[in-house]
């Protein structure tokens, strides 16, 4: 995180003119460019933005390091207009340093502001020095734009029917290797929205041309709709690669980074994770212009691979010991790691998985009718090296156990599309499992039916085969357990002031015990209100309140689940479950909410936003079943705010209910006084509980006051906390 000097603030404090935001939202990012910075290195970037970005004060990274800083000598004109799905918005200026040491890799950001908190951006680390696409046309092969290798090429893909060209000097017999960041960079920027219905990501194809004019090489999907070329250069001269969209669709928030090099790429590590006693070595990306005879795919194994048909990894492996020592107890981790090339230079990181559980790797000849006999729990790294390869394994378990069968490979980088399946000892399928969470890895809870063996099978879903179709099989006994999710990837708060979060909780295997719900990394002056989700419920509200003192200033929150879990032979293990963060992203029409995976949640205490105050009373709530509960609302306007304030109990979006804290049986009565506006500023909410409402005692809840900035989004405000007591008739 960086902080910005007073004397910087007070400098744009006196350069502008003063004036009062009303309908503040969060600063919705669109475009950074260029996306990618050298690391060791210090330069500006353009960060555009829907809304502004004067007044910045931080910056955030995940992984962390990076630093950034507010580069505008003085506030750019700032007038709000409702954006369209086309918007760039405004570009700011920003110092971006990157240590010597950084891990390469897509970095996440986000920027605080004194009056707001931005969504999701996206910035690439790289090893190499950054080459712009040029002011002059590269449009085409004649115009193609020289560049030096190693680079790393940032451009952007402007406009439909845009290509962009360059020109790379090879010799005969060279490695060249051509991998392009666009959906990557991109992927969690809230307004993708280039042509409805279908078209929002850039999907790029990378084509590289010969000194003849013929193609080479060319490819469309390496890494999700990211391309990647390995060719061996069959003759000295000059190379043109094109960049383009499969579909030759463009737009400004097309922005991509190119990085070229004459070293192999390593996609992966032999075994894919780490374990006692075994030696992990890289596996390097091979010409695909070079036919490597049958049998080109060698099986895993512990020894790393000769240097006649990889280059060899010849850097030693140490995991850190803190990171083993927190294993115990806990899934699996990734380390990354880098080890040399051929020529010597460090290769690009690669994901080792760090596992507390012993691992092997999958024996050679595996059918679905050889099962591998295994005992549970195990990590199996395997790889399809045959098409229509089916691995199997054999394990035991007892009438009513749960078992946790897990794949990553694309997670990884690798190509598997996974689907798991258990059979019975006849050969019945039991369960199976194709896509998990945002990712096409497989991930299966199994019950066992009775006493006996079964079989637990993994396989590509279309049969694939290849170097890259590899994987890791995580196997493990398992139980009831849950998981966490919810509305909260941003929020903003005054000094006096409250917001509010939602939490989902997703029950595994018959649990239904009682979870709390911690925060830590808090914004200095702000508190959350103690909260457990009891039995029979599967939701609550995370109600944070900003001390009347507290400094402007923001921070990245991590939410976690603390509870019991009961396991075999009547014991209990004690168990954090780190909270699954999504981005809302939004689509053509804004009428729907589609989301994106992400790592941050950022909230921040700012200055005076269009709610400078609501209050709920009662503070203590006797709701008996079958009966209602009446709760005052009042809230206090900023002098620059008129419109409409919409009140509510719950995250809703017309009909649906994306956040929720009432008990079960409890809702909002139709009855109820859900808006608010010109002068009125007191509403009532009426509490209805039916004859079966769950009983709780001092559960915390908050009023939910919603500010609408556009059709689709709205700043939320949260009262005071107030305790609801749910008995019985």
């Amino acid at each position: 995180m960086t902080r910005f000097s007073l004397a910087l603030l007070l400098l744009l404090h006196g350069t502008a003119v003063l004036y009062a935001e009303s309908k503040i939202s969060f600063r919705q990012l669109t475009r950074t460019f260029p996306v990618a910075v050298q690391r060791g290195t210090t330069r500006e970037i353009e960060v555009s933005s829907n809304f502004t970005l004067n007044e910045s004060h931080s910056a955030f990274f995940a992984p962390a390091g990076p630093e950034m800083e507010f580069a505008e000598p003085k506030k750019k004109p700032d007038e709000w207009a409702d954006p369209e799905e086309g918007d760039i918005g405004t570009p700011f200026r920003f110092r971006v340093r990157i240590p010597d040491d950084q891990r390469p890799g897509v970095h996440e950001y986000r920027i605080a502001t004194r009056q707001s908190v931005s969504s999701v951006g996206h910035l690439l680390i790289t090893d190499h020095p950054v080459t712009i696409e040029g002011a002059s046309d590269n449009d085409n092969r004649q115009m193609a734009q020289p560049v030096q290798v190693p680079t790393a090429i940032c451009g952007t893909i402007a406009d439909f029917e845009d290509v962009d060209y360059y020109r790379i000097h090879g010799s005969a017999g060279q490695d060249l290797v051509c991998q392009i960041f666009a959906q990557r960079v991109t992927r969690a920027i809230h307004t993708m929205a280039i042509r409805y219905p279908k078209i929002h990501l850039m999907d790029a194809m990378l084509t590289l041309f010969g000194p003849d004019g013929r193609i080479v090489a060319q490819n469309d999907n390496y890494i999700g709709g990211d391309a990647m070329l390995h060719v061996k250069l069959p003759e000295s001269g000059d190379y043109v690669l094109e960049v383009r969209d499969t579909r030759y669709a463009g737009d400004p928030r097309y922005v991509y980074c190119v990085e070229v090099s004459h070293d192999p790429f390593a996609y992966g590590s032999q075994p894919l994770a780490y374990g006692t006693g075994q030696t992990p070595s890289l596996i390097f990306s091979r010409p695909e212009n070079i036919s490597s005879g049958s049998g080109s795919t060698p099986a895993i194994a512990t020894t790393p691979p000769s240097a006649a048909t990889r280059a060899p990894q010849n850097h030693a492996i140490e995991i850190p010991e803190t990171l083993l020592a927190a294993l115990p107890g806990q899934p699996s981790a990734s380390y990354f790691w880098r080890g040399l090339t051929a020529s010597g230079r460090p290769s690009n990181p690669v994901a080792l998985l760090v596992s507390p559980h012993p691992q092997i790797v999958a024996p050679t000849g595996l059918t679905a009718n050889t099962p591998h006999p295994i005992s549970l729990p195990l990590g199996i790294s395997g790889s399809f090296t045959r098409p229509n390869e089916t691995h199997a394994f054999r394990f035991s378990s007892r009438k009513g156990e749960y078992s946790l069968f897990e794949v990553h490979s694309q997670r990884r980088g690798l190509a598997v599309d996974s689907v798991l399946k258990v059979l019975d000892s006849q050969g019945q399928e039991l369960a199976s499992n194709d896509d998990s969470y945002f990712t096409k890895d497989a991930k299966l809870y199994f019950q066992s039916p009775a006493d006996g063996d079964y079989t637990v099978t993994v396989r590509d879903l279309t049969g694939r085969s290849g170097d890259r179709f590899a994987y890791h099989l995580n196997a493990e006994p398992s139980g009831p357990d849950f998981e966490i999710h919810g509305e909260y990837y941003y929020g903003m708060l005054a000094p006096g002031g409250q917001a509010i979060w939602f939490v989902k909780l997703k029950r595994l295997n018959g649990f239904d015990g009682a979870v709390e719900i911690r925060a830590t990394g808090l914004p200095r002056g702000v508190s959350l209100t103690p909260v457990t989700i009891p039995s029979g419920m599967n939701h609550c509200s995370l109600i944070f309140s900003a001390a009347p003192d507290a400094p402007i200033n923001a921070a990245l929150v991590h939410i976690s689940g603390h509870a019991q879990l009961p396991r075999a032979n009547d014991k209990t293990i004690t168990v954090v479950r780190h909270a699954h963060v999504t981005a809302e992203l939004r689509r053509a029409g804004a009428s729907r909410f589609y989301r994106a995976p992400i790592k941050t949640q950022l909230l921040a205490v700012t200055q005076p936003l269009d709610l400078t105050k609501v209050t709920a009373e009662p503070k203590e709530i006797t709701l008996p079943r079958g009966g209602t509960a009446e709760i005052t609302i009042r809230i206090q306007r900023s002098s620059e705010y008129s419109d409409q304030v919409l009140l509510d109990m719950a995250f809703s979006f017309f009909t649906t209910k994306y956040g929720q804290q009432l008990p079960n049986g409890v809702t909002m009565s139709a009855s109820s006084e859900t808006k608010l506006t010109g002068d009125d500023l007191e509403a009532k909410i009426t509490l209805e509980a039916n004859s079966t409402a769950l009983l709780v005692k001092r559960h915390p809840i908050a009023a939910l006051a919603r500010v609408p900035i556009t059709y689709s989004i709205m700043t939320n405000y949260a009262s005071n906390p107030m305790y609801l007591t749910v008995t019985p008739r």
